[in-house]
């Protein structure tokens, strides 16, 4: 499945980015780029990823995410991945970054993730 990625404004403050198909190559830097250009020009207060859609997560996409979370902080944005599933969740699990994503409130978690990068 190829990779898009829709942004949805969802109030005036809160956008989520739709992910789906293959996070990976290419894929990463785009939604890099994405992450960076939403955190630079909306200044959210709310950042969610929908990963409903998403059929693979490499490393590098799993670090992109996380690079995202980092970001958010730094801004002071509540920011969630929901809905990752099979593939994806387990790349998550196995980074060590699943609960981190989802529950934004964890800064413990973000410490370890960043160690463990």
């Amino acid at each position: 499945m190829p990779f898009t990625l829709t942004r949805y404004q969802l109030g005036s403050h809160v956008i989520m980015l739709d992910v789906a198909g293959e996070i990976r190559g290419a894929a990463v830097a785009q939604l890099e780029l994405t992450l960076l250009e939403v955190f630079i020009a909306d200044f959210p207060r709310e950042l969610i990823i929908d990963l409903h859609a998403a059929t693979w997560l490499s490393s590098t996409g799993v670090n992109a995410l996380v690079t995202g979370y980092t970001v958010a902080i730094e801004y002071g944005t509540l920011y969630r991945v929901i809905n990752a599933d099979h593939d994806v969740r387990h790349a998550l699990e196995v980074a060590g970054v699943h609960d981190l994503l989802t529950n934004s409130d964890d800064v413990g978690a973000l410490v370890l993730a960043l160690l463990l990068r």
